[in-house]
This record gives structure tokens, sequence and C-alpha cells, in this order.
């Protein structure tokens, strides 16, 4: 069966539940003060801190913290918080007023691959610049950093009494209202030069805030440590402790010299933040109070126990497999060919870090026993709301009513997740499905465009296809395409309805082997392999584009109607989650009113701030985990091969002992130590401050007790692992010789 949305869904749904405007949920929400904090739980939007009761700020500062709300967010784009910036899905921070960051090597992998070559290999060996003319543009995920400089709450234009959502009467018509609008809010926001805006939902969609944002589009690689320092372990000692990865990279961002942001250009000038965040040499304590800001991800904390058991079940062991075929293609092609190597080590790393997360996930949430917990929380709010007339019906069904989306949801799911894939991460074939969907989406005004596809979006795309060029290799492509289509037409077939397009091109029974045999002979033929041809084709008409005899460009037309039918069908599932779920949320808090737990939004990818201490932990019986390591560790682990090949560099220092200022009287230099911070995807490069606010450390990962943190914090096991700034600052100054940067970090103390 075909997977599309049909009337009877629509119908279906309402007959289930009524709209009803957002004013009442949002009141529940407020009436409901924020409960005592369960230790260091809770990642705080940060126009949330000034919330937090004064008990509470009483007794952090107690443990040390002396900056107070206002101290790390004034709400007029001030404060320390601006100083955290959000790098395409991770953190980095300013700490210099000459427009330094840090974050993590693993952040900036991308941007030292694209920036290396056979002769030049930056990811093995390291790059310093020695002055500001040495730093080298940045590629990939970490060329553009967004400062936040204001938000304000939106949510009545977004989904009040007289918006365009409440007089909504579709799923599909929701949906669209609420996106319109969020566009409209932003195309306001961005007429500054420089501006970049999003407005992002909160509590589901019960509430809306508008981030204004500072895009800096020229960043530039500054101080990269050998892989053999910055990738330290590997997968093997992904989430694990102890842990001894030197995982930070420093890079600069710059502006015009008329101080806008520009893109990459040689007059450019360092930009000046407004605040920075000091470098502390003096390292912290077992017990000591840090601070970790960052852009956290995402967290799965307010879900039906359906919701959790398809994560567990489904999502997280399909990601794990995939991952693992995919990365055993590319390790297999890389091994053949070290410039082929190079180009694939940052998508192997991406998903090896992908497969090892949704394994922790798995194990994590069976250890904890989420599942279990969850269901027997739904069968005791589904007894609390029998009882409590008082509550709207809308709010009293709304368990019955989020059921009966979900089920539609997880109808075709595998079939739309390997298409996605297609989508994303398909080299040619994925450049020509991105130039016809843009092409039909211009159709639209602007404003009516799915995200993504405006014109703010253009030059995003551009480099996208400027990077590819650099990171591509169409064999190994190939193959990893062949495996993806060979999965799609499983799912396809197993779920009710193969995919015609890729039947007739490719055949009803082809597997990998046949499918990559006929890529090849794409491969031969198409334009495609020209980047000025795909730059060309972000900006075509859709007409041409189908017209096209390019065999990527003919199967991209064959395939869109595949992709407009999972996009139609997204859009009503996501205008029906804009009702239940804010519904399902309010009989959540009513059911949960009373029991001590803290109030606060899933993470979404806005900034926030965690509150931790440096602390161990017990992972199992009998074994306890002290909260630091140091460059002792690294020679313990140190074997002469990957992943545990340290720099010869490194190992005549650290045997000699050659420590300087760095590592406390009679130790070694410390590397990394572990907080019990409420952190998630996103944190990656989060700077932890000390209770002065100063830089002592960067998050860069979880335990493995806590891969499954996302679904809930745990005083017990809940723990951050984070590399010591000293370790940065020893390898700057004893192994590498960056004079320019401890005098610009020490400098600006």
């Amino acid at each position: 069966m075909r997977v599309r949305p049909s009337a009877s869904f629509a119908i279906r749904l309402q007959s289930v539940f009524r709209l009803s405007g957002a004013g009442a949920l949002l009141a529940a929400l407020l009436q409901l003060a924020p409960a005592p904090l369960l230790a260091d739980e809770g990642e705080w939007p940060p126009e949330q801190l000034a919330a937090i009761p004064k008990d509470r700020w009483a007794e952090l500062k107690g443990r040390g913290i002396a900056l107070s709300a206002k101290d790390l967010w004034d709400g007029q784009g001030g404060g320390l918080m601006t100083a955290v910036v959000d790098l395409g899905g991770c953190t980095a921070s300013f700490v210099s007023p000459e427009g330094l960051l840090v974050t993590n090597h693993h952040c900036a992998f991308g941007a030292i691959q694209l920036a290396s070559t056979p002769e030049k290999n930056y990811l093995a060996d390291g790059f310093v610049a020695k002055g500001r003319a040495d730093e080298v543009e940045a590629r990939g995920g970490a060329s553009r950093v967004s400062v936040l400089t204001a938000t304000e709450d939106v949510t009545v234009r977004v989904r009040g009494p007289e918006s365009a959502f409440a007089r909504a009467r579709t799923d599909l018509a929701r949906y669209e209202a609420v996106e319109r609008t969020r566009k409209e809010i932003v195309a306001e926001c961005e007429k500054e030069e420089g501006v970049r805006c999003v407005v992002s939902p909160f509590w589901d969609g019960s509430e809306y805030r508008l981030m204004r944002r500072i895009e800096l589009r020229d960043v530039r690689l500054v101080y990269a440590p050998p892989r053999g320092v910055g990738d330290f372990g590997g997968e093997e000692d992904n989430f694990r402790w102890p842990r001894h990865t030197g995982d930070f990279t420093f890079l600069r961002a710059y502006v015009s010299p008329q101080g806008k942001p520009a893109p990459f250009a040689k007059e450019n000038v360092p930009y000046r933040p407004k605040s920075w965040i000091r470098v502390s040499p003096d390292g912290v304590k077992d017990g000591d109070a840090v601070m970790i800001g960052g852009y956290p991800g995402r967290t799965l904390r307010h879900l039906s126990a359906s919701a959790v058991e398809s994560w567990e079940s489904w999502q997280f062991p399909l990601r794990s497999r995939t991952n693992a075929d995919l990365i055993a293609i590319l390790d297999a092609e890389g091994k053949k060919d070290p410039a082929v190597a190079l180009k694939v080590a940052s998508q192997i790393k991406s998903l090896g870090n992908g497969e090892t997360n949704a394994r922790g996930q798995i194990e994590g949430l069976r250890r904890n026993g989420v599942l279990e917990r969850t269901r027997k929380e739904d069968a005791a709010m589904g007894a609390f709301l029998l009882t409590h007339l008082e509550l709207p019906i809308t709010v009293r069904t709304s368990p019955a009513a989020l059921e009966a989306v979900l089920a539609v949801q997880r109808q075709g799911r595998d079939r739309a997740y390997f298409l996605g894939l297609i989508e994303r991460g398909s080299g040619y074939l994925g450049s020509a499905i991105s130039a016809l969907i843009r092409a039909d989406e211009r159709k639209k005004p602007d404003l009516e465009r799915d995200a993504g596809y405006q014109d703010r979006d253009l030059d995003r795309a551009k480099q996208r296809e400027k990077d590819l060029t650099r990171s591509l290799v169409p064999g190994v492509a190939r193959k990893a395409l062949a495996y993806m289509v060979e999965k799609t037409m499983a799912a396809s077939t197993a779920e009710g309805e193969p995919i015609r397009a890729f039947v007739e091109t490719f055949g009803a029974e082809s597997r990998a082997a046949e499918i990559e045999e006929k890529l090849a002979a794409f491969d031969a033929v198409t334009l495609l392999a020209d980047e000025k041809n795909r730059l060309q084709g972000l900006e075509a008409a859709s007409e041409p584009l189908r017209a096209s005899d390019d065999p990527y460009r003919k199967l991209a037309a064959a395939l869109k109607p595949d992709f407009d039918a999972i996009r139609r069908k997204e859009k009503e599932i996501g205008g029906a989650l804009l009702v239940v779920r804010p519904r399902w949320l309010r009989a959540r808090r009513a059911f949960e009113a009373g029991q001590g737990k803290p109030l606060y939004p899933d993470a979404n990818g806005t900034l926030r701030l965690s509150f931790a201490s440096v602390k161990g932990y017990s992972p199992r019986e009998a074994v306890t985990y002290t909260p630091r390591t140091t460059l002792a560790g690294v020679l313990e682990k140190e074997r002469g091969k990957e992943p545990f090949a340290v720099p010869a560099k490194v190992l005549e220092k650290a045997r000699a002992g050659d420590f300087g200022r760095w590592a406390p009287a009679g130790q070694s230099v410390p590397v990394g130590f572990l907080t019990d911070g409420d952190t998630t995807g996103g944190n990656s490069g989060s700077p932890t401050l000390n209770g002065k606010g100063e830089l002592v450390g960067l998050n860069f990962d979880r335990v493995w007790e806590n891969v499954a943190g996302d679904f809930g914090w745990n005083a017990d096991r809940s723990r951050n692992v984070n590399v010591d700034i000293r370790y940065a600052l020893w390898m700057a100054e004893k192994v590498d010789g960056a004079e320019a940067l401890l005098t610009e970090l020490l400098g600006a103390r």
C-alpha cells in the first residue's frame, strides 16, 4: 500500500479530537510553577534563568557559582552566554576579543579534512597557523558561526486565538499556517544584512520563540592537533570512560572591514564579539561546580510509551545496522587508496558516532527500564484523567488522540527512512533531487516554500555542492547508493508497494552489485560530475531539469512523486501533533504537578545552560571511576597503531616529563574530566566554565551508561566527558609551538 495521506486520515483524527486555542494550554503551563530541581538536572534557556527560584541560586552560590542570571544573559544581547555560539550542529565559544573560537576537534573534523590534501594532510599531522595570514578557510559544517543576540516570545502570533493556525480546519492547513507565520516573522527579522533568524518551537509547539542571530560566514582554521590526539581512541573509546582524547580545535571568525558579516575574503578582519570567555590555566577540583553552555540538539524527556518503544525497537536498531553497513563500504574502499581514505574520513567518523550512539541508546533504554517505567506512568496518568473531570475533554482524551496520530506516523516508515538517506547523502543523485525540489518550490511565493528551499537558503545549497566536489569519490558513492537503493526497494515491497522509479530503472529483483553496475554506466555519462553543472541546476527551472537526458536527473524526476507523498504525510502528521501534543503535555503536567519534577522544555537546538559538578560515578557493582585522566593514561593506552597511535612529537614530550606549567606539582598533564552535566548531541564543543565563568574544559561526549540520557537525567549515571583546557594549552606551548595562540589566549585574561 502506497504511503500517502488521505482524507480518511484527516477525518479519523478529527473524530478523535477538536482544535482548541493555545491560550488554555499556555495558561495551564504557566500556572504550574517550576518544581525544585533534582540535583543538576535541566538544560535551561537563557531567558528562563531569571525565573529559577532564589533558593536555587543561593544553593549554586554556596557551591561556588559567582555569576548571577543577569551576568549570564541580560535579555538585551549581552551577558556571558552570548559568547557561546552555534557551529552547524555543534557548539563553540569566543575565547578572545579577536574572534578566536574554540570547539571540539570532531566538530571541525570535516573542515580539517576539506582543507587537507595528501601532500598537506592537516587531518593526520595537525595544523598550526603561526600568524593571521596563515589561517586557512574552514569549509563544511564549521564554515558558519551563529551568535545569538536576542530572543522574543512570538507564541500568540504563531498559534494564538487570532492566528491563522486557530482558523485552520485541517491538519495540513494547521501545519502550513504555522510554517507560513514562522517564515513571515523570520523575513521581518532578517531585513538587516548579516542577521539570521529562526522561530523555534518549545514544548512541542506549545510555545514559539524568535531567535535573532548574527551569522558569520568567514571562519578560518587556527590550530588543530594531529588526529592521533584529537581522535585518540576513535570509536573504540567513544562514549567510554576513562577517556584520553584531546578533542579541541581553534578557529577564528572574520567580518568585512566595515564590521559586517561577509563571505571569505583576504581583506576581512577578525570579528569582535561583545563577550568572550577567559581561559583559566588553573583547572577545577573534584566536586567543583561548573556551568556548561551550548546548543543541545534534541532530548526526548516527554514521550508516551509507544513513542519510546518505537525509538528502542525500530529507530535505533535501524540506524545502527545501516550505519554499520555504510561504514564497512566506505572503510573497504578507503583501504585501497590513501587519497580515498582522506576523502571519506569525515563520513566514516560521522557514521561511526551515530552507530555507536544507537547501540548505546538501545542498551541504556533497556538497562534503565525506560519503556517499562513509561508504560507505568502512562497507565497512572490514564487513571488520573478518568477522575479529574475538571480538565477539558480534549485534555482527558489526549492519550488516545496521540496514539492515533503515532500509529499513522509509523506506517511506511522504513521506506521513508531510506528515501531520506538517498535525498540527503547519495552524491550525484542527491544533488539532482535537491535541484528538482528547489525548482518546484521556486514556483511558489518565497514564504510558502518548504523550509530549506527559500531564497535565503540558496547560498548554503551552493556551498554543499562545492564541498561535494572536494569530498566525493564516485566509485565509493556508487557502492553506498546501490546499498541504499536495495534497502529502499526491499522496504517498499515489504510495506506494500514497490517504488516504480527504482523498479523501472534497476529491475524489481536487482541486488546491490547489479544496481552498482548500472550506476557506473550513469557515472560514465553524467554531467553532474562538473561542479558548475550542479551549481547551475540549483537555479534552473523544473521543466529543463525534467527534460534532461542526464540519467541522475531523469531518476530524480521519476522519484519526485514519492518524495512529495512523504513530505505531504509529514506535514499532515505535523499538523495533527501541533494539536494533540500540547494537549497531552497539559495532561502530563497536571498529572505530574506536586511530584517534584523540574519544568524545562526538551532541547531543540537553541542556546541552553546546565549546572553541574566535577564528579565520578560507579557504572556497576565494585567498580568506581574517578573523574580525571592525565597524560600518563595516554601513555598507558598507546599501542603504536590506530586508534591508539600517539604522534611521535607528543610521545617525546610526554616521556620526557616536559609538562611546564600545565601539570600540578608532581603530577602529569590533565587530559579529561567528568561532570554530571545534562547534555546531549549538539553540546559537542560546549564550554565548561568554572564558577567565575572562565573556561576550564570542553564537553565532547557522554559515558556509555549515559548514552540514553536523552530520555531522562540520572544522578548516578548522567556524566559528560570534558577535555581539560590545560591539555590544549600544553599541546599548543610544548608540542606545537603555537606561541601566538598562547599569547592571545592568556593575554585576554
